[in-house]
């Protein structure tokens, strides 16, 4: 497991998922890491289960420097979170692709929203990289754990940060 995480964010499970089927926050996470919304697609509901695809568009500059070396001009990333409906307590898990076009990489990762009360969720994050590269797929993924790392932990500032702003 190349990622591991937890972060309390100090809302209900309810508000942070309201955020994350939200395009604007999605626009709003995509532009703090650099990249552009192209596309969101939203199905299902809250209650029921949901998935959200996003897809982005951002500049190879800003992936780590090893992977620069075989990626060049703009990267272009689907990100699908297939969300479950909440348990008993209101916790709840999804199920994260990240695909990047015309690369032989691939993330994926699973997130529980563990709902401790209105004010307080613990959210764990556990995922994994794979790079089909020969030579150099180990070296790429070893840097990309740090910025998996950094994107968990600004997910976690920025929903929070949003539903104080947005409710």
């Amino acid at each position: 497991m190349s990622l591991e995480a937890e972060k309390v964010i100090p809302h209900s499970a309810d508000a942070i998922v309201a955020a994350y089927t939200s395009r604007d926050f999605h626009e709003h996470l995509a532009a703090k890491v650099g990249s552009e919304l192209k596309g969101f697609e939203l199905s299902g509901t809250a209650e029921t289960g949901f998935e959200v695809i996003s897809k982005q568009a951002m500049s190879a500059d800003k992936l780590p420097e090893i992977a620069k070396k075989v990626i060049k001009g703009t990267v272009n990333v689907t990100v699908t979170d297939k969300w479950s409906a909440p348990d008993a307590s209101g916790s709840r898990r999804s199920d994260t692709t990240v695909d990047i076009a015309g690369a032989p990489v691939k993330a994926v990762a699973s997130q529980t929203l563990h709902a401790r009360s209105a004010a307080e969720t613990l959210a764990t994050v556990r995922g994994d990289v794979d790079v089909k590269i020969p030579i150099i797929g180990g070296k790429i993924k070893k840097a990309a754990e740090p910025y998996m790392r950094k994107f968990v932990e600004l997910q976690a500032t920025e929903v929070a940060k949003w539903i104080e702003k947005n409710g």
